[in-house]
């Protein structure tokens, strides 16, 4: 940035105090709805912008039809002055459904103009702890504070920490952690010494302390995905006794104000209901919902809403006792960790446009969104105290995939960065086909390719990956959820497929054993998601099953489709379900069309048995278990060769620091 407040990129040069753009000292027509989606851009170059702040920015005012129409003229009018192209940007990067994204270089780094001294405008500033604590960067306080907030670490053990929560007395903090590869209970510290004792309710996960001393638990809790379990809700004082169990199938809850009443996230029938008082559904989704929290005031519920599972990306949504959702901030990757502000005019959240380093925002009921603090490594929210103080858990987040490789006799990492999933195996066991979800891959993500007797993997585009072609030459992925592709292992050009009136692609494309046919699970207008057919070589896409099918696996003979515990032949002829399976396993073919690998989706160790598709007679397989199992989250994507000799598989692992923050102000809030 110039002295004069000028920023300078490619043949460009944008004045932030006039409002003007020249290109070689030429002056530019440009409007000012346009400059001012320039002016935020600018102001984080190479960062997501979503629609929704721009909302905020520019267009305030405006419903949601006509602002949809006015960013779409703006940016248009933006381009269109730049020289710019939507298909191949030089300058503005259009992320699909969720915003924009300033990609050129600028000649020097930009920093922000000066903000408004409106209260929805001010920055709230949070400084960091010690190097050694290894929890912050330093945001910049007030120049009136005389010290820097205080980070106090709670925990020193190695694991997983669930959920933390203050106890009414405030000194006490109680928290669930699963430590040193053991099962998950509830601790209780007090903050003034250190040492934490159990409260002796082992396999039990921590939901919600009431200011009565009531405790909501989760009993025989069993994990799902992530940081998500699944169990028996139950209620249980704090001076100790058996929890009083109330619903099963229950994953999140929380105490309205009158410290009884529970709002609950409930399983019935394949969906998942945000009910308040129990029993009572305000909403339901047929994706999954977590952290919900009752506001100070009790007219509201506010909670994270995700589109589908395993994939923590969603919004940040608040629904009344009337049943009226409203979404306040979406367009984030990961989000995981909620709480209302102390006066309740503000929901504070833990979330990352893309990665897994999630930074602590503030939004209101208007969707006015604050960045509030960020660290290294990502910070979870699990608690705001009436006074202000913060409980963070610091994590350190992994995804990665181990193998067995033809002829090895022990399991590697075969992993790339940090969040890397399989999803294919070569017949003869020697090439993983994976989805990379790190924050470097950027928001469309990466497909990835590693021959397992090579040192390192060859990244070949975006998207979600399907599955490797029959001759490997191949690979099919799914593009920000709007773009089927075939993308070449080797030599060769990318390919995209008509998307025919297909609305959304979900992840899970597999090949046709003939090499020219894809079959993908998607959604079109007025269905459910189900399965689709499609050729590589054009033609649109042709459902095969009914609605509810979301798991498209092909039979290696390519005569029929597994999924949702049936077989759907491909000739059109009646379906059939699979004997044997149990609920909730996950399928993949063997070799051998008569037979099915299935298990369960677990923490370590993880059975994989053989089905007869037939008879439903089922066989142990073979055992899957990581040698190191602290902080181990679920094991999933276990992938065989043909022979079954040869396996890759994912796993997931969060260690994880609980910390007391206290001492600081937050301006605004």
């Amino acid at each position: 940035m110039t002295q004069n407040g000028s920023i300078r990129f490619g043949p460009f040069e944008a004045d932030l105090h006039s409002g003007e753009v020249r290109k070689a000292g030429e002056r530019i027509k440009l409007q000012d709805q346009p400059f001012k989606v320039l002016q935020v851009l600018l102001e984080r170059p190479g960062h997501l912008v979503t629609r929704e702040e721009l909302q905020t920015r520019i267009w305030p005012r405006e419903s949601f039809g006509d602002f949809d129409h006015a960013v779409n003229v703006a940016v248009g009018k933006l381009r269109s002055a730049l020289g710019d192209s939507a298909e191949n940007p030089s300058f503005i990067e259009t992320v699909p459904r969720r915003g924009y994204r300033f990609v050129a270089k600028l000649d020097s780094p930009a920093a922000p103009p000066p903000r408004s001294s409106s209260p929805n405008r001010v920055p709230l500033f949070v400084a960091v702890a010690t190097c050694c604590l290894g929890l912050g960067v330093f945001l910049g306080y007030r120049a009136t504070r005389k010290a820097p907030p205080n980070f106090q670490r709670l925990t020193v053990q190695r694991g997983t920490i669930y959920s933390a929560r203050f106890a009414p007395d405030g000194r006490n903090v109680l928290y669930s952690a699963a430590w040193d590869g053991g099962p998950v209970e509830i601790y209780s510290t007090d903050t003034k010494i250190p040492g934490a004792r159990s409260l002796g309710l082992h396999g039990t996960d921590l939901l919600a302390v009431a200011p009565s001393g009531a405790v909501a638990v989760l009993q025989s809790a069993a994990p799902r995905f992530l940081l998500t379990l699944r169990g028996t809700l139950g209620q249980v004082s704090l001076g100790g006794g058996s929890p009083r169990p109330i619903a099963e199938d229950v994953e999140w809850a929380d105490y309205g104000p009158d410290a009884k009443t529970l709002a609950i996230v409930h399983n019935v029938a394949d969906k998942q209901r945000l009910e308040f008082p129990v029993g009572h559904a305000l909403y339901e989704t047929s994706g999954w919902i977590s952290h919900p929290r009752v506001s100070p005031s009790g007219d509201r519920i506010a909670f994270l809403d995700h589109e589908a599972a395993p994939d923590d990306h969603g919004v940040v949504a608040v629904v009344d006792r009337s049943g009226h959702r409203t979404v306040l901030s979406r367009g984030w990757g990961s989000a995981q960790g909620l709480a209302w502000s102390p006066d309740g005019s503000h929901v504070w959240f833990t979330a990352t446009e893309s990665g897994v380093e999630r930074r602590l925002y503030a939004v209101d009921l208007r969707g006015h969104l604050r960045l509030l603090y960020r660290a290294p490594g990502g910070v979870t929210l699990q608690d705001v105290a009436a006074d202000g103080r913060v409980l963070l858990t610091r994590d350190d987040c992994r995804v990665g995939m181990l193998a067995l490789a033809p002829g090895a006799t022990s399991e590697r990492d075969v992993s790339w960065l940090d969040w890397s999933l399989p999803v294919g195996l070569s017949a003869d066991g020697n090439t993983v086909l994976f989805s990379e979800q790190s924050e470097q891959s950027g928001p469309n993500y990466i497909v990835g390719m590693r021959d397992l007797r090579a040192a390192s993997p060859i990244p070949l585009g975006d998207g979600l990956a399907g599955d490797l072609s029959p001759d490997g030459k191949w690979a099919a992925t799914v593009v920000a959820s709007t773009q089927l592709m075939v993308l070449p292992t080797g030599a060769g050009a990318a390919k995209r497929l008509p998307r025919g009136d297909v609305q959304q692609y979900w992840h899970g494309a597999h090949w046709l054993p003939d090499g020219k046919q894809i079959v993908f699970p998607a959604t079109q207008p007025g269905h459910a998601i189900r399965c689709f057919v499609q050729s590589i070589d054009g033609g649109a896409p042709r459902p095969v099953t009914p609605d509810g099918v979301s798991s498209c696996e092909p039979s290696p003979d390519g005569k029929s489709i597994a999924g949702a515990g049936s077989i759907y032949p491909l000739d059109g002829s009646a379906p059939h379900a699979i004997p044997g399976l149990l609920s909730g396993e996950v399928i993949e073919w063997t070799a051998d069309p008569k037979y099915l690998y299935a298990y369960q989706v677990k923490q370590a160790p993880v059975m994989v048995y053989r089905v007869n598709v037939l008879t439903g007679q089922r066989e142990p397989f073979r055992e899957v278990s990581p040698s190191d199992r602290t902080g181990l989250g679920p094991i999933s994507h276990i992938l065989f060769s043909a022979d079954g000799r040869s396996y890759v598989y994912g796993y997931a692992r969060f260690l994880s620091e609980l910390y007391l923050v206290s001492g600081h102000e937050l301006e605004g809030m």
